[in-house]
């Protein structure tokens, strides 16, 4: 791991080396959109089928306020047979959570496969 000792500013960076045989394999890319649907598109608040008094508490307990005044929309896309998702990205730690992302995305594709997925350099330290 390398220390910086002179200035750093907001924007670092940090490389990696994958290998790979071939193109993603199907197995590959059902682990890379059930990791982006599990980790990256927040969890279900509300379902299609949610009660009256699901929704009404949905609405009025959610601590972030990100439903009060969307819940026209909200009620309008539930109607339709649509899953509501929530979450929030903290932007004050966005670097690790990207690094994170990354690294659990490298390990859950190499332990799926690793006959041709393998990660390299990995380590995301700068």
């Amino acid at each position: 791991m390398r220390i910086r000792t002179d200035f750093v500013t907001n924007s670092s960076s940090s490389s990696f080396i994958l290998a790979r045989k071939g193109e993603l394999t199907d197995l590959q890319k059902s682990i890379i959109l059930k990791f982006i649907e599990d980790e990256m598109f927040g969890e279900k608040i509300l379902s299609h089928d949610s009660s009256e008094e699901d929704i009404i508490k949905c609405i009025n307990d959610r601590d972030d306020c990100l439903l009060d005044d969307r819940e026209d929309e909200i009620r309008a896309l539930l109607k339709e047979g649509k899953d509501i998702y929530g979450g929030y990205v903290n932007f004050e730690d966005c670097e690790y959570v990207y690094t994170d992302l990354l690294i659990n995305l490298w390990n859950k594709l190499e332990n799926a496969d690793n006959a041709t997925f393998v990660g390299v350099k990995t380590s995301l330290e700068y």
